[in-house]
């Protein structure tokens, strides 16, 4: 990697999986770079929209609204609460219940963190997609 005329490292350049859902060669090979299949794109966000309700604690259709399954927040957020009184009296307890405490704190909040972020992520790219769309369709008009 040599350095810029501005002093910095140059970009790397971006290297995309072969096969990646939704990106595909250039429809007539002249663009040079690669072709995005807005529909395919789009396929694969609802899909990670779906999971992500999964993982906040929205039931499948086919179960409960009450349900809080495997790895949703909730899930985490119970499962991982421990801390002193639980643990136990003598002191070597009380302490792992403190930074079982701590821990578990830390946890849950980054776990629903992850959960907003990958959710913000998703709905900036749909926007992406739409704003693309509607920009293209205003040229070939």
């Amino acid at each position: 990697m040599t350095r810029d005329a501005g002093g910095g490292s140059p970009q790397p350049k971006l290297r995309l999986p072969e096969g990646w859902p939704g990106l595909d060669g250039s429809p007539d090979g002249a663009a040079g770079g690669p072709y995005i299949e807005h529909t395919r794109v789009l396929q694969v966000l609802k899909g990670l929209r779906d999971e992500l309700g999964s993982l906040r604690g929205r039931a499948p259709a086919s179960m409960s609204a009450t349900w809080s399954g495997p790895g949703t927040a909730g899930e985490v957020q119970g499962l991982t609460n421990v801390g002193p009184a639980q643990a136990g009296p003598w002191d070597t307890a009380r302490y792992f219940g403190l930074n079982a405490e701590q821990a578990h704190e830390v946890l849950s909040g980054k776990y629903q963190l992850l959960i907003d972020r990958v959710e913000a992520l998703v709905t900036a790219v749909e926007r992406a997609v739409a704003n693309y769309e509607k920009g293209h369709k205003s040229s070939s008009a």
